[in-house]
């Protein structure tokens, strides 16, 4: 009877977290328990003047000094009120060091329950600042924002939506997610009890794009959330970037004076074949003139997805050398296939430019290439080179098309291609067909490689453009 007894009350107690507290019961199960108080912390004042904020939800303690205060590391405990009955590690008096969060134990008979004590300075800072989805460059010392948009990207400035995230407890004035007039200097007000931070926000119309991220779309909003989520990147990541439709590109009401690199990433159901890619993307083919001028004064591609075909329309491919291995993606294979250890592909040489700075999974293989999460979904849109039918070997490969290999999994589904002079770098063209060079997730996830995908983007633009 005394077991059932004891295992009923050992299941009720592990649900609330406190199963720890049957470490006092003898083996035969006949020791007493008490479990009868709590082990609240009800107030915590510190050098006599500051009043925690207790959430015991999150068991966090946390307690909010002026911006210049700098004695974190000897703060005395004037005040601390507990349950009653209860006990803890922490006493009035006593003299701690939170420049570290500290950890506070209360116990009360059998139960425990631990808090961390929080120290934090007053801090109105600025870190991300958006306008209609463009990110602005932050200066923390003039306390100012540039943000470039192109003269023709629809935008109204004068009615303009902003997001703003701010430091910890800052509030932001005029709140984010509001709209304001941009055509001249806005302030942003961010305060947080004794702090106080005006930021001034400048937009810089960008009349000569240093990249560019081409797409069907008049703009942005209305590419596909594939497309959108890579063209967004750019603008937000690189200074002076822009998009651009290809109406745009072949009218030329988009200035190429200063255009370093395009980037192309076309998501859709994968045509097979060059001819297929022609008959389907009529208006990238009508901006080719425009593009092939580009490509041979020295301008860069990065192309993506079916995109990998632009290369052939550029002279940069023999015509009959379109990927063999493409299909289109459906979505919802990532999120059920990838696992804690993403997919990912293997660099054919991993000191190449283009795989510098990125994040590997523990135990990986040297030459891995991670560019997705656990959780991630992706559409898996790819358009490789398979080792068969006339690419045998990756020398094979190598052979006809006149590319570098970069990257695969028995399988070239990354490669490079050189200038127009024939030399690689400078003004070259990097093909991304793997479907892992993926922008979008319609699930949730973390990110620990995605950002990998940056990383690879502005390593491709250095060694392309510099």
């Amino acid at each position: 009877m005394n077991t059932k007894i004891y295992n009923i009350l050992r299941a009720c107690l592990v649900c609330c977290g406190i199963s720890a507290a049957l470490a006092s019961c003898s083996d035969d199960h006949t020791g007493s328990i008490n479990v009868g108080g709590e082990c609240l912390v009800e107030e915590l004042i510190l050098n006599g003047q500051y009043a925690a904020t207790i959430s015991t939800e999150k068991k966090l303690i946390k307690v909010k000094v002026p911006a210049d205060f700098d004695k974190k590391s000897d703060m005395e405990v004037t005040a601390l009120r507990i349950s009653n009955g209860a006990t803890s590690n922490i006493k009035v008096g006593d003299h701690i060091n939170l420049e570290a969060d500290k950890n506070l134990r209360v116990a009360n008979g059998d139960l425990r329950m631990d808090y961390q004590i929080a120290v934090r300075n007053d801090e109105a800072l600025l870190s991300l600042f958006l306008l209609e989805g463009v990110k602005g460059a932050i200066n923390q010392e003039e306390k100012t924002v540039t943000v470039s948009v192109m003269a023709n990207s629809g935008i109204d400035l004068a009615n303009a939506t902003f997001e703003a995230t701010c430091s910890e407890d800052a509030v932001c004035s005029p709140v984010s997610g509001t709209k304001g007039n941009f055509t001249e200097p806005f302030q942003l007000t961010l305060t947080d009890n004794t702090a106080s931070n005006v930021y001034t926000v400048y937009v810089t119309l960008i009349e000569n794009p240093v990249a560019i991220f081409v797409g069907e779309a008049e703009n942005v909003e209305l590419l596909n959330d594939e497309e959108k989520a890579a063209a967004k990147w750019l603008t937000a990541n690189v200074q002076g970037s822009a998009y651009a439709s290809w109406a745009d590109m072949a009218s030329g009401a988009i200035s190429l004076d200063r255009c370093r690199l395009i980037f192309y990433h076309r998501h859709c159901p994968m045509p097979g074949t060059y001819n297929s890619f022609v008959d389907v993307e009529t208006q990238a083919m009508a901006a080719l003139p425009r593009m092939k001028e580009f490509w041979k004064n020295g301008g860069a591609f990065v192309l993506s997805r079916s995109a990998v075909n632009y290369a052939i329309a550029l002279g940069a491919m023999p015509e009959d050398t379109y990927p063999n291995n493409c299909w289109g993606g459906g979505g919802g294979e990532g999120s059920d296939l990838m696992g804690d250890d993403p997919w990912h592909f293997y660099a054919y040489d991993i000191t190449h430019p283009l795989w510098q700075g990125l994040t590997t999974y523990p135990g990986a293989a040297d030459n891995a290439v991670y560019t997705l999460d656990n959780g991630y979904t992706i559409c898996n849109t790819t358009a490789q080179y398979a080792f068969w039918d006339d690419y045998k070997t990756v020398d094979v490969f190598k052979e006809r098309t006149g590319a570098r290999p970069l990257g695969g999994d028995n399988t070239v589904s990354s490669w490079e291609l050189p200038n127009a002079n024939g030399e690689f770098g400078k003004g070259g063209i990097i093909c991304f067909g793997t479907g892992l060079f993926d922008w979008n997730s319609p699930t949730p996830y973390t990110s620990v490689y995605h950002d990998n995908m940056g990383r690879i983007m502005l390593n491709a633009l250095e060694y392309l453009g510099k």
